[in-house]
């Protein structure tokens, strides 16, 4: 197969991000809805550098055995407040709070590095490009698997 660079550098980002994006989908996929309640504020030592943390331990009941787990850091929450959670059926401990940040974010975030590089790899000027430079086409085939065309 031929391909241009912006073809080539696609190719690769979803590559990069599909296996983060299929671990969380397989982790939403077999979790299961519940409704927990805030029980207290934690704090936790992130580091020196850090200071200290503040989470919110929610508390969910699954048939008569109560658990609890950490929240979100600074997720903002009052005592006693009912809050949607996901929780792994197999596995009730691994449980997270049901909103787009506290799913999401980590998963952006560990995805997001790698995709950086690839960007400042994609947009670098042609003299600085070690790998592709701007007219060349890549193939991707059996004999060679990656061969650059000039």
């Amino acid at each position: 197969m031929v391909f241009t660079k912006n073809k080539f550098y696609l190719l690769l980002a979803v590559i990069v991000i599909s296996p983060f994006l299929a671990g969380k989908m397989w982790w939403l996929m077999h979790s299961d809805k519940t409704i927990g309640e805030f029980r207290f504020i934690g704090h936790g030592n992130l580091g020196s550098a850090l200071g200290i943390s503040s989470y919110p331990v929610i508390r969910f009941m699954i048939g008569r055995d109560t658990i609890y787990f950490n929240g979100n850091v600074n997720l903002d929450g009052k005592t006693g407040e009912k809050i949607y959670i996901r929780y792994q059926k197999d596995n009730p401990q691994d449980a997270c709070v049901d909103s787009f940040v506290c799913l999401w974010m980590e998963t952006i975030a560990y995805a997001l590095m790698p995709v950086l590089v690839l960007l400042v790899l994609y947009v670098m000027p042609d003299r600085l490009d070690p790998v592709i430079p701007k007219n060349a086409k890549v193939v991707i085939g059996k004999k060679q698997f990656f061969r650059i065309i000039k």
